[in-house]
């Protein structure tokens, strides 16, 4: 993994857990993350009307921000009602860290792509890492705890966001490999997935309205920060296989860890930074890794 790469998917991480930790601080989450799409759209249209003469004239590239902005909107949605229902410490880990193990199979299957033997070393510290997050203790109980967690409500949630972004991660890969701008691609799937969301925002108009007036300021911020990540990451996805983005992109466990148990008081917060601890090696192998 180039260190350009490196730099890229380091300083998305670093965006992405603090919007998931504004977020989760939201009072609907799910209208919350809805709005940050409306306001993103709005923000960012004067910038992208000018970039018009890059924007795709591919069919094919069409369909594929389609289906990525749909997968996007669900995401959202699944991470929303996760939020709802779980600690952030214990959340983001699980929807961040489903990724890097899915996206290597499919990677290999759907993309052509052939992990070395440092880089599948890498994806595993990191997958170890995520899983050590989740332990609530070092008995012989407690190391099976992650695996019974799944069956709670925010867990199936936070990992149903997880294998969604695997999905749209191999999805982006494929199509900004064609003519489409990683700027233009960033946008376009912001009022796209705010759109499919709109129904849920219909259904409760006046929760959406409160939420607004609550965390108008708030929104703006996280609609940027979400947009400007995105956008790293799809430059990074240029050069860079996607099952090492999709890895790397986990550092930003480390700050959701740091988040929810310094800030938000949550709790373990040995097993959180041991865990952190492991991503960042994982990460460090693949920053190696061909």
């Amino acid at each position: 993994m180039t260190l350009s790469a490196l730099l890229l998917v380091a300083t998305a991480a670093v965006l992405h857990a603090y919007w998931n930790f504004l977020a989760k601080r939201s009072r609907d989450k799910v209208l919350f993350i809805w709005w940050t799409g409306v306001a993103g759209s709005l923000v960012f249209l004067p910038v992208f009307i000018g970039w018009t003469s890059v924007w795709p004239s591919s069919p094919r590239v069409w369909a594929g921000l389609g289906v990525s902005a749909g997968v996007r909107a669900l995401y959202f949605a699944s991470l929303g009602v996760a939020y709802t229902r779980g600690d952030l410490s214990l959340v983001y880990p699980l929807a961040r860290g489903t990724a890097p193990i899915v996206v290597p199979p499919l990677a290999i299957l759907f993309l052509g792509e052939r992990p070395s033997a440092e880089g599948l070393l890498g994806v595993f510290t990191v997958a170890l890492g995520i899983y050590v997050v989740h332990l609530p203790g070092l008995t012989r109980d407690d190391l099976l705890a992650p695996l019974r967690m799944l069956r709670s409500p925010h867990a199936r949630y936070a990992t149903l966001a997880g294998l969604m972004t695997a999905t749209y991660t191999i999805i982006d890969k494929w199509n900004i490999s064609g003519d489409v701008s990683p700027l233009v691609y960033a946008y376009v799937t912001v009022p796209g997935a705010a759109l499919l969301l709109f129904p849920i925002a219909l259904r409760r108009t006046g929760a959406a309205v409160a939420e607004w007036r609550a965390n108008h300021r708030t929104i703006v911020a996280v609609a940027f920060l979400m947009t400007f990540a995105y956008f790293l990451v799809l430059l990074a996805l240029r050069f860079t296989r996607a099952s090492y983005v999709a890895a790397a992109r986990e550092m930003s466990i480390v700050f959701g860890a740091i988040f929810g148990t310094v800030i938000l008081g949550e709790r373990y917060l040995l097993q959180r930074l041991t865990g952190a601890a492991l991503i960042v090696a994982g990460v460090a192998i693949l920053a190696l890794s061909r």
